[in-house]
């Protein structure tokens, strides 16, 4: 028999990936918490060799995750860096040439 732990984490991992789809980051932090509770807990006991294989998978599913996550936070710092370069780097020139402050044209809908 499969201990409920292993099936609960399998359950969190699934949910995780779903929330890090949805960028759903309380979601995220809730699941992250409640996973290292349980692997504590898994951590804690025998396991048997098929419980083993099962939390082979599950680490992989992990591992997965880790790496949608790792994609995001490397999209997000590449976003800083391009605003952040356009807003220390912009120049505008007004009608006689000369630099001056950059302005935005916001257009409302």
């Amino acid at each position: 028999m499969v201990r409920s732990e292993l099936l609960e984490l399998k359950r969190v991992l699934e949910e995780e990936r779903s929330a890090l789809m949805k960028g759903a980051v309380e979601e995220i932090l809730k699941r992250s918490a409640y996973k290292v509770r349980l692997l504590h807990l898994l951590q804690q006991s025998d396991l048997s060799s098929e419980e083993l294989e099962i939390l082979k998978e599950l680490r992989e599913k992990n591992e997965q995750n880790r790496r949608i996550i790792e994609a995001g936070l490397s999209f997000v710092e590449e976003a800083y860096r391009m605003l952040n370069s356009f807003f220390i780097n912009r120049e505008t020139y007004n009608n006689e040439r000369t630099p001056s402050e950059g302005r935005f044209i916001v257009r409302s809908a």
